[in-house]
This record gives C-alpha cells, sequence and structure tokens, in this order.
C-alpha cells in the first residue's frame, strides 16, 4: 500500500482580484511589463504605492495579469491591453496569480 503523499493546492486557490481607480488621463498607474509581443504573460511591475488608487483589494509586484473585467487578456499584447483598461468605466477589476 502507498503512502498518502502531500496534497498540493492548485493555482486557482491563489488567485486574488482587485479594483483599482483610474487617473484623469484614464490610467491606472500599474506598470504593466511582458505581454504576447514579446511570448509571455502580462505581469505587474514595480508599483508605487503613492500612485495606484485602490478600490478593493491590493497588487504585488511580479504578479501574473490573468483578467481586466472578467476579460481574460491571456495572448494579448500590452497595447491591446491598455486599451481594454482605458475602455473600462468605473474601478477597473483585476484578476492576478502570484508566479
Amino acid at each position: 500500500m502507498s503512502k498518502p503523499g502531500i496534497k498540493k493546492s492548485h493555482w486557482t486557490s491563489r488567485v486574488r482580484e482587485c479594483a483599482l481607480v483610474k487617473d484623469a488621463r484614464g490610467e491606472l498607474g500599474v506598470p504593466l511589463l511582458g505581454g504576447a509581443e514579446n511570448g509571455e504573460f502580462a505581469t505587474i511591475g514595480r508599483l508605487d504605492q503613492d500612485v495606484v488608487v485602490y478600490h478593493t483589494g491590493k497588487l504585488i509586484e511580479g504578479e501574473l495579469l490573468l483578467e481586466v473585467e472578467n476579460l481574460s487578456i491571456s495572448g494579448l499584447p500590452l497595447y491591446d491591453l491598455h486599451t481594454v483598461i482605458k475602455n473600462c468605466k468605473g474601478p477597473v477589476r483585476l484578476k492576478t496569480v502570484s508566479q
């Protein structure tokens, strides 16, 4: 009989949500790195907590960006991702996961 192994949690248990308020120019103040044009997932860059305005939740530098307003952004280049964010109304909901 085999011994029970250590049960690992699935990555979906680490998914986090937050909502950010855009500034007057329609930007979040969150640097985004990577993107499909670089063959990578979009990730959260170095955050200046004095610039980012949170409605709910928090972001952590280095997290992978999964969704913007329930829209999967996998495979999008950064310029399309910025367009999606600019077209959002009200607080922008993001889903992220740590790497």
